[in-house]
């Protein structure tokens, strides 16, 4: 199977054939890739200028902790509630988004190899998938704060491409960036 991100976004946009796209339609286009994918287009969508989108992070917050809460409990496919996945997208604006990002994903999956490959498997996967669950939720909150949700969109994606390509130091990297977001929220809501 080809694990290759940049292939499977060029992949995704080849597919698109009408104005816009269901979030339904690009997850069922990756749940057979595992984790990794279904992780980091929400993330991407939320890191990359789209991000700043009122709402956008919210949804890509919500959708993307739905998606590890099963991959935590062990699910093969994700189910999302309809109102998520008949959420349309625009195909010129998931063009430009998986455009904008190609060129950055090239460049790290130079650094991908598989590595650490215990941190993918259950049943370390599944732990990994219920911290970045948490992550995920930091989105909403952080959604008020001009740009603080690309700390936790760019942790999960870093964690993504690790899943992806079974490389556990990836893995390590955007999990202790994950930390970094819970400190910032914690700070924000003035716990800290």
């Amino acid at each position: 199977m080809d694990t290759s991100m940049s292939k499977l976004l060029n992949k995704l946009v080849k597919e698109q054939d009408g104005d816009k796209v269901s979030a339904g339609k690009i997850i069922a286009r990756f749940e057979d890739r595992g984790f990794g994918p279904l992780l980091l287009i929400p993330s991407l969508i939320a890191l990359l200028p789209t991000g700043a989108i009122p709402g956008v992070p919210t949804f890509c917050g919500i959708t993307l902790f739905l998606i590890c809460v099963q991959a935590a409990m062990g699910r093969e496919s994700p189910w999302l509630p309809n109102k998520l996945t008949q959420q349309q997208i625009e195909t010129d604006k998931l063009e430009s988004a998986v455009e904008k990002a190609k060129p950055k994903v090239q460049r790290v999956e130079k650094l991908l190899r598989p590595r650490m490959t215990q941190l993918s498997q259950t049943p370390m996967k599944n732990v990994i998938a219920g911290y970045c669950a948490i992550a995920a939720l930091c989105m909403i909150p952080l959604e008020a704060l001009p740009f603080a949700v690309a700390l936790p969109a760019f942790a999960l994606c870093i964690t993504a491409l690790g899943m992806t390509n079974r490389d556990g130091v990836f893995i390590g990297v955007g999990s202790v960036l994950q930390l970094g977001t819970l400190y910032l929220v914690l700070t924000t809501i003035g716990v800290m």
